[in-house]
């Protein structure tokens, strides 16, 4: 693929309505990106639909995009599929000028000829992918509590098994005991959340970017748009 004319819509001679364009994204496309973005995906198979709702004052454009893309797991740099499931909307609203107002609003005037959709497909792709890429064999462990917590409450839960050997005064009080325990545990992992995610919050844009490798390659697809 030696550019993205096959990703053009005409959109000025569209009627008013609806109209579905599909698209496939193949390893043609991706080998694109890869040599003109320095993107990181290699190889797929995806079916890509987008709806056109045309009326006075916009276009209101339906990416869908269902398929596989081909990762390198990021632990033991395995390759595997990764199915994707995108929806996205973008409105296109007619104006004076050409430009992009939001990530989700474009301004096109009318007599804008068409519109490329090619990136967008793209972009839209590698927002869906993670930014820790594991192989389906490590989810599992990504999943639940932490070990600590695991730990904690297990050990807690098997003394819990020996009340039924105290008298019912001390029990009471090593109930009341191993509640408070298990409630300073939960509430000591309930902060530790709350700390990271109000952490997170005031982390600026650029420390993200520097972490995700995918934000750089999306910055250039923004850059090549304008």
């Amino acid at each position: 693929m030696k550019d993205l004319r096959t990703f053009e819509i005409d959109i000025i001679a569209l009627k008013l309505g609806s109209h579905s364009f599909t698209f496939k994204l193949d390893n043609e496309f991706f080998a694109y990106f890869k040599e003109h973005q320095n993107g990181f995906i290699e190889k797929g198979d995806c079916n890509a639909e987008v709806i056109l709702e045309k009326n006075e004052q916009l276009i209101r454009a339906t990416f869908i995009i269902d398929g596989t893309v081909e990762l390198v797991c990021d632990r033991s740099l395995d390759e595997f599929d990764y199915e994707v499931d995108v929806e996205e909307i973008i409105l296109y609203k007619y104006s004076e000028e050409e430009r992009e107002l939001t990530e989700e609003i474009v301004l096109i005037t009318r007599r804008t000829p068409s519109i490329n959709v090619g990136e967008l497909l793209y972009e839209f792709l590698m927002l869906d992918i993670p930014m820790k890429k594991l192989h389906p064999r490590f989810w599992d462990e990504e999943d639940g509590y932490s070990d600590d917590y695991s730990d904690d409450y297990s050990d807690d839960y098997a003394e819990s098994e020996d009340l039924d050997n105290l008298d019912d005064e001390e029990s009471d009080k090593k109930s009341s005991r191993d509640a408070k325990k298990i409630n300073f545990i939960y509430s000591s992992q309930t902060d530790k959340k709350e700390d990271k995610k109000n952490s997170n919050k005031a982390d600026s844009s650029s420390e993200e970017e520097k972490i995700d490798p995918r934000w750089s390659i999306l910055k250039n697809l923004k850059n090549n748009q304008n």
